[in-house]
């Protein structure tokens, strides 16, 4: 990283290099930076050495490797699509589903300027001399129109091969914002809670913007909306900042001004109510399930369905599977539909967004999962086709 905090530097120095039109001040207001903060020192230091998967997100130099295909595998395993951001393989030896682990230096979780844009010695001004350019330090993610990015989905169980989900400029937030999990692969005929941690990774966005990355029921029909159609994660979360020279907000978090070129008058993200009903179709489908005896937020046994309280306060992504299951807490062989129906819940629920990274496919989720469960449709929503 740059050091900015050198003593002596001119003026000329700290605009636009070390302050980047306050982007960096803006960073230091992300959920990137406060992850990094948190983590100093923290118990997940450990984590970041070894074969861990961990570091394939939150590493510094997470994507540089990726993109030059530099992953871990066991028993000489290949990443099919590693190059398009993909981390699923199956295991040669054991043919169980698998995960790229991360094979560089870094022990704590940061994720900086250099994680997504490239300095080089040919467009670091310290080396060259030369002034900095806006675009000299362009993404590692091709980002491209026509660049691909894939998310873990496969379309059959006969190999993992992912899902193309680029979006272009913002292909580097699907590299990371993503399940971790082949859902293809992932779900079985029989399903047992072991862990409390079944189910999609957190920040699976690029999953549900995607319109691709849920459990998908036989015989229905899944479709996207406009979000996904035309627009992209830096339209939103990355608008321009006119006071910042007009340079992109590396706050990360999504303005309502961004709303408002298409929804006139906008004044917050709940568009005509449709985030208010989506809000009220998850607490319904969360009920169902916790009644069926999946969901829990106890640490340590035994596990306890969610209380009421919990079933209130609409802390959806605190939801974690049940071990065990069931509504008794003993084992509970869940089939195929079953356990879709939870994870399906838990792509929603960590996906955080409450409907608006894709308001017709995170509708059409939460109605099949709860028909799923229950054998009848939700009061709250109607099925979108």
């Amino acid at each position: 990283m740059i050091d900015g905090g050198m003593a002596g530097l001119p003026t000329s120095c700290l605009s636009p290099c070390h302050g980047f039109n306050g982007i960096v001040e803006q960073w230091k207001t992300s959920t990137h930076y406060s992850t990094f903060i948190s983590n100093l020192g923290g118990d997940e230091v450990a984590t970041w050495t070894g074969a861990t998967t961990c570091g394939n997100c939150h590493a510094q130099d997470a994507i540089e490797l990726r993109v030059a295909n530099a992953v871990g595998t066991l028993a000489g395993g290949v990443v099919t699509n590693a190059v398009h951001g993909e981390l699923g393989y199956k295991n040669p030896a054991t043919g169980a589903l698998a995960e790229s682990t991360y094979t560089g230096m870094v022990k704590v979780a940061q994720v900086g300027c250099v994680t997504c844009h490239s300095v080089t010695e040919a467009t670091d001004p310290h080396r060259t001399g030369l002034p900095y350019m806006p675009g000299a330090f362009p993404l590692r993610v091709p980002s491209g129109a026509t660049d691909e990015a894939r998310i873990e989905k496969s379309p059959d169980q006969t190999a993992v091969t992912g899902t193309t989900a680029g979006v272009g400029i913002s292909n580097t937030c699907i590299w990371c914002h993503r399940s971790r999990k082949d859902v293809t692969n992932y779900i079985g005929m029989d399903t047992t809670f072991t862990s409390a941690n079944w189910g999609p990774h957190e920040g699976p966005q690029a999953d549900v913007y995607s319109g691709a990355g849920g459990y998908h029921y036989a015989g229905k029909s899944y479709g996207t909306s406009t979000h996904q159609q035309a627009l992209g994660c830096v339209d939103c979360h990355m608008s321009e900042v006119a006071a910042n020279a007009r340079s992109a907000n590396h706050s990360f978090n999504a303005q309502v001004s961004a709303c408002t070129t298409c929804h006139l008058g906008a004044t917050n993200f709940d568009i005509n109510g449709g985030r208010s009903q989506t809000v009220a179709a998850l607490f319904e489908l969360q009920k169902a399930l916790s009644n069926a005896g999946y969901l829990t937020r106890s640490e340590v046994a035994p596990f306890q369905p969610l209380s009421a309280s919990e079933l209130a306060d609409g802390n959806f992504p605190l939801d974690k599977t049940r071990r065990g299951g069931g509504p008794d807490g003993g084992t509970l062989h869940l089939t195929a539909d079953q356990a879709g129906a939870v994870y399906d819940y838990l792509i929603v629920a960590r996906d955080a967004s409450l409907g608006a990274h894709n308001p017709k496919y995170t509708r059409q989720l939460i109605f099949d999962a709860y028909f799923a469960i229950t054998g009848l449709p939700p009061a709250t929503i109607i099925r979108p086709q």
